[in-house]
């Protein structure tokens, strides 16, 4: 089979497809045995993330940019960062039961993407979307929201854990969680991560913008800044002890799904006149 051959949405499709198999096959492995299948659930989220990383390619080749210019791009680009993030810290940090999550996230948004068809509306681009920094700008901000969602998955594993441990659970999925402190410290260090990179994402944005003013949209500027102090709020409560660890997650989750809320202003605000062709295949 040639992949290449392929568009993009099929492959995106496709890695979605087996996003949702790893998803499930771990789902009905835990039922059944109580028990995480470490490797299989692995090569399917690999796989899935090879695929999903074909198609996006693909369409930056084709879009002769970064794809970040409506919702379908920018919720796929959220979650090949969060599998991204996954593969890298999930091993390291023998989170494997991360897997089972994150495979889970990502079936979700990605399934959701691909069947909300007026998501990957067709669209101009902006003369400043042509910039380099301008690029670097906005894929490190969604990269950013891909770590928070990562954040999100291991601050629900803290919760689950937590609620485990107060109702003396010894059965089904609180045996193989992480433990409570290193989910704890996880968290942290996952929003550390995420706070400064949407930082980094605002210094690289400056370099065009302070010179070409009338380029910033007002509403992406309050959205993604509003984020940003929320999350950097979070983290400065948490690190002085003012936010005890179960709200400090339960925040981490509330403020993911305020995030991909957030993407709706922030690519509305970004978006011209439509195209009369569309960019479905």
């Amino acid at each position: 089979m040639n992949f290449f051959s392929m568009d993009e949405r099929t492959l995106i499709g496709l890695g979605i497809i087996l996003y949702c198999l790893a998803f499930a096959y771990g789902l009905g492995y835990l039922i059944k045995t109580r028990k995480h299948r470490k490797l299989s659930m692995l090569s399917l989220v690999i796989g899935g993330f090879a695929l999903q990383t074909l198609g996006l390619y693909l369409r930056g080749m084709d879009l002769g940019r970064c794809p970040l210019g409506n919702p379908f791009e920018k919720v796929q680009f959220v979650v090949w960062s969060a599998i991204l993030l996954y593969l890298v810290i999930g091993p390291a940090f023998r989170m494997s039961l991360l897997g089972f999550f994150s495979s889970g996230l990502a079936a979700v948004l990605g399934a959701l993407s691909l069947f909300l068809e007026s998501w990957d509306q067709s669209y101009l681009r902006a003369e400043s979307a042509t910039n380099g920094w301008v690029e670097t700008h906005a894929a490190l901000a969604v990269f950013s929201y891909g770590i928070f969602g990562i954040l999100a998955l291991t601050s629900l594993m803290y919760l689950l854990q937590n609620y485990g441990l107060k109702q003396k659970r010894i059965t089904g999925l609180f045996p193989i969680l992480p433990s409570i402190v290193q989910l704890d410290q996880m968290n942290r260090r996952l929003l550390m991560m995420g706070v400064a990179v949407l930082t980094i994402s605002f210094a690289v944005g400056a370099v065009y913008y302070r010179t070409h003013l009338s380029d910033v949209q007002s509403a992406k500027l309050i959205t993604t800044v509003a984020l940003w102090l929320a999350y950097t709020i979070v983290l400065l409560l948490h690190r002085t002890n003012r936010l005890a660890s179960k709200k400090f997650a339960l925040s981490c989750v509330i403020l993911f799904v305020l995030a991909l809320i957030s993407l709706w202003p922030v690519t509305t605000s970004g978006r011209v006149e439509p195209e009369s062709t569309s960019m479905q295949p």
